[in-house]
């Protein structure tokens, strides 16, 4: 994989996940179960992720089928945060947690949210980059998404193709492409690494404010706005376009050859969980190929496992991707109070 890339240093400190204990009469205590039947003794788990309900339905049908262990889902864009809110006032429902945004992390553990991973999920993690994986323990990556350009095929003539960010600077774009931005982690941190990249800096976003951008907050909304003609193309998230393109619309897509933005998906134990062994089946199960094939196909990001294929098939894979440097996860906690107010003022909001 040819990443340059920095490795995310995130400090957490390490919690011991409290033991079940069984409540049984003095007289003849019985075992708490292990393992498998414990999982199953337990029954269910709660999933708080940033992924649609929809796109992740697949995986939840096959865990349920495969341990009969049922998943309550809440899934919505701020999950994070919804958890750091629930622990502040008492009330943490979530066992595992799925997020995209690295100040997240930073944030859920220092506050305590996060708890080791279990041994069963740790060792037996795929060898992948190392930048996928937590060096406090506390988390694993098993999707990234990126950001690229992509036009209507039917509407614009391939003279005008956009091949990278730059291509939207050109007199033939001013009005007509779109631009994610949104107050979410990863729209600010892919904003940061694009600000932080000496080929491009503020200078280019202050630019491409300047062609007069659509400013859309929905990368699913860019997409479509381009399909029906309200735009001609844009910058956007990689698996949104992707997800179109599978389906047969006119769309184009493709990954600047300079580099481009990153951002990966968290999953962790909720320290504290109610049911821990379930929790831990789950993971588990986050981490087979059978779920990251499924993930790839549902939610149209890319699977960090290596040899997993994307889709659609022809679609380039995690391995074959060039990005900008994975920033400190501190470095963009403290970039954030700066680059919204720069972003509001470079694109004109």
């Amino acid at each position: 994989m040819s990443m340059r890339m920095r490795t995310l240093l995130v400090v957490g400190a390490a919690v011991s996940i409290t033991a079940l204990v069984s409540a049984c009469a003095p007289a003849s205590p019985a075992p708490a179960p292990a393992g498998e039947d414990a999982a199953q003794t337990e029954g269910t788990i709660t999933w708080y992720t940033d992924d649609d309900a929809q796109e992740v339905d697949s995986v939840i049908q096959a865990f349920t089928a495969e341990t009969g262990i049922e998943v309550v889902l809440l899934a919505t864009e701020f999950v994070a945060q919804r958890l750091a809110s629930e622990k502040s006032s008492g009330a943490v429902t979530a066992d595992v947690i799925s997020f995209a945004g690295a100040p997240s992390v930073l944030r859920l553990e220092a506050a305590g949210l996060l708890a080791p991973l279990p041994l069963s999920v740790s060792e037996s993690l795929p060898e992948q980059d190392p930048v996928f994986v937590s060096e406090s323990g506390n988390w694993f990556s098993n999707q990234a998404s990126s950001w690229g350009v992509f036009y209507n095929t039917e509407l614009v003539d391939v003279a005008h193709a956009p091949t990278d960010f730059t291509s939207f600077l050109d007199p033939y774009w001013m009005g007509k492409f779109t631009i994610p931005v949104s107050t979410n982690d990863s729209s600010i941190e892919g904003y940061y690494q694009i600000a932080q990249e000496p080929s491009l800096g503020k200078s280019f976003l202050e630019a491409l404010g300047a062609n007069d951008p659509v400013i859309t907050s929905s990368s699913g909304q860019q997409v479509n706005d381009v399909i029906v003609g309200n735009q001609l193309g844009g910058i956007a998230n990689d698996n949104a376009v992707w997800q179109q393109i599978a389906k047969g619309a006119p769309l184009s897509f493709a990954y600047p050859p300079e580099g481009t933005t990153f951002s990966q998906k968290y999953n962790g134990l909720v320290e504290g969980a109610a049911h821990p062994k379930a929790a831990e089946a789950f993971l588990n199960f986050l981490i087979t190929r059978e779920a990251a094939q499924l993930l790839s196909a549902g939610t149209g990001k890319l699977s960090t496992f290596p040899g997993v294929p994307a889709t659609p098939a022809d679609r380039p894979t995690i391995e074959d991707g060039v990005f900008f440097p994975l920033p400190d996860a501190q470095d963009l906690v403290d970039a954030q109070a700066d680059m919204a107010p720069f972003l509001k003022d470079a694109f004109q909001e």
